[in-house]
């Protein structure tokens, strides 16, 4: 497949990249047409369920917000464009969220994981006490951070019981 790049685009994007280095871009794999790892099933409930270590319904009990050294870092506002967390430009490396496992539909986890969420314009919020069903991969961030277990956010996750549809898709797939 041949792809064709305008010459002023191309430096537009390079602009944007080199002005703004600390901006995280969202990138959902599969979705690009113009690439061969293109896949229009790829964030499909079923493949998502296929792909993932662990599908679970679980709530969040707790958040620990991280520095750019990667140690506990408490919040302090302001925060970019007035939000109530950190939000891409923030100097937070992201936040690890323990969830309490309520059901298991794929995979074998612990009855409490740590799910890591990078700090960036595309991240996966949770709120504490809310219930969700999840999507859970093992990812690699950068130093300190390295592998740990995360929820893609372009994918299905989502709280409940706005995503009970979704649910009621895993709890089919995990009767097969």
């Amino acid at each position: 497949m041949k792809m064709h790049v305008r010459p002023r685009m191309l430096l537009c994007v390079l602009a944007i990249l080199v002005i703004t280095p600390r901006m995280t871009y969202a990138y959902c794999a599969g979705w690009d047409k113009s690439l061969p790892n293109y896949d229009p099933d790829y964030y499909s409930v079923s493949h998502e369920y296929k792909r993932s270590m662990y599908v679970v319904e679980a709530e969040a009990i707790r958040e620990t917000w991280l520095g750019e050294d990667g140690k506990p870092k408490a919040l302090v506002p302001p925060f970019q464009s007035g939000s109530p967390r950190p939000w891409g430009f923030d100097p937070y490396m992201g936040t690890y969220y323990d969830v309490a496992v309520l059901r298991v539909f794929k995979g074998k986890p612990p009855a409490h994981l740590r799910l890591f969420s990078e700090n960036s314009t595309a991240r996966f919020w949770l709120d504490i006490g809310k219930k969700y069903v999840l999507f859970v991969d093992t990812n690699t961030f950068d130093a300190p951070i390295d592998s740990q277990l995360s929820i893609d956010t372009c994918g299905n996750s989502g709280v409940l019981p706005p995503a009970q549809k979704i649910l009621q898709n895993v709890e089919k797939l995990s009767a097969h």
